[in-house]
């Protein structure tokens, strides 16, 4: 499976996100399928334009390419 199917399977999976706070500062929370993902804000680089895709590739390339 190449990068790119790979992506576009995590955008079909991708069924929301929020910005999420607790004691130790604020992450985003991202509902995956049947994951849950917190992750640093500091990984996005704009959250007030933030598509699927974007976060898709994000998520493939922190978590997944290696």
């Amino acid at each position: 499976m190449t990068k790119e199917e790979r992506i576009a399977n995590i955008v079909a999976d991708l069924e929301g996100w929020e910005v999420k706070s607790d004691d130790s500062g604020s992450y985003l929370e991202v509902e995956c399928g049947e994951f849950l993902l917190e992750m640093d804000l500091c990984d996005i680089p704009s959250l007030e334009t933030l598509t699927k895709e974007e976060l898709a590739t994000i998520i493939f390339d922190k978590y997944l390419e290696q």
